[in-house]
């Protein structure tokens, strides 16, 4: 099977400092990713450096395919027709990643019309299924509020469906419950799961929740001071980890759970 997303020797700097060195994975088509680490770790870095939003004083370096295009270094007007279709990603905070003065339907149906020939009318009634798919409650009513009439978790949701407004090959998602409590934090993960898992699409999952990564991914990647020191499928690499990070990650991840 051939790679969705090759990661080759990612390299990250700002002046004299190196933030990810020598970083290199793949993700299969449908496969499920995580990326674990400490915060300050690198992996947010990681995940803007694939979706080409890195801040213009960290330079990249290696080499960033998605399906065999190069990411790395290609110009904006190309990576803004691959994102919200090909990759998408969801955030920690929606309310950065919502606009405050545009109603949440008006936002979800211009994720799609961005890459689809879609009238308004049709788009916002798209919008509305979207919303009711990832569970909101009277999608018709959500769709004429404003991010901030909504909770936490109802904003999250928002910022779900519009990444999966026209089913992308790849879902970043970057510590995406958070913020919100475990019983919120379960039906979010159960909605990225029935999202990717209805269109075939891949997942890299990012967090410092090794529970989560547990019961979301496959195959788990260790980050450490900007490099991978530990891989391989979630059972082997939590269950019986090799490298003495990984065993300090669990060590820590026990003691908040007891």
């Amino acid at each position: 099977m051939s790679a969705l997303l090759t990661v080759d020797g990612l390299r990250l700097t700002t002046g004299p400092s190196t933030l990810v060195d020598d970083v290199s994975f793949h993700i299969g088509p449908g496969e499920r990713v995580g990326l674990i680490g400490a915060s300050g770790s690198g992996k947010s870095l990681t995940a803007s450096a694939i979706m080409g939003l890195l801040p213009e004083e960290i330079t990249a370096s290696g080499s960033v395919r998605l399906d065999g295009r190069q990411l790395l270094g290609a110009p904006e007007r190309q990576l803004s027709r691959l994102r919200g279709k090909d990759i998408a990603m969801v955030f920690q905070e929606p309310m950065t990643a919502l606009n405050p003065a545009m109603r949440v339907g008006r936002q979800v149906a211009e994720a799609m019309r961005l890459h689809r020939r879609i009238d308004r009318g049709a788009a916002l009634a798209a919008a509305v299924e979207l919303l009711d798919r990832v569970r909101l409650p009277e999608p018709e009513r959500i769709a004429r509020a404003y991010p901030h009439q909504l909770s936490g978790g109802q904003r999250q949701r928002v910022v779900l469906a519009i990444a999966l407004a026209n089913d992308p090959a790849l879902l970043i998602c970057d510590e995406p419950t958070t913020a919100l409590d475990v019983t919120v934090q379960a039906r979010i993960l159960d909605l990225i799961l029935a999202g990717v898992g209805e269109q075939g699409g891949a997942l890299l999952f990012i967090t410092h929740d090794l529970a989560v990564v547990a019961s979301v991914c496959e195959r788990v990647l260790v980050l450490e001071q900007g490099r991978i020191v530990e891989s391989g499928p979630v059972r082997q690499v939590l269950g019986a980890p090799r490298h003495e990070y990984t065993k300090r990650l669990l060590a820590a991840s026990t003691l908040e759970a007891s």
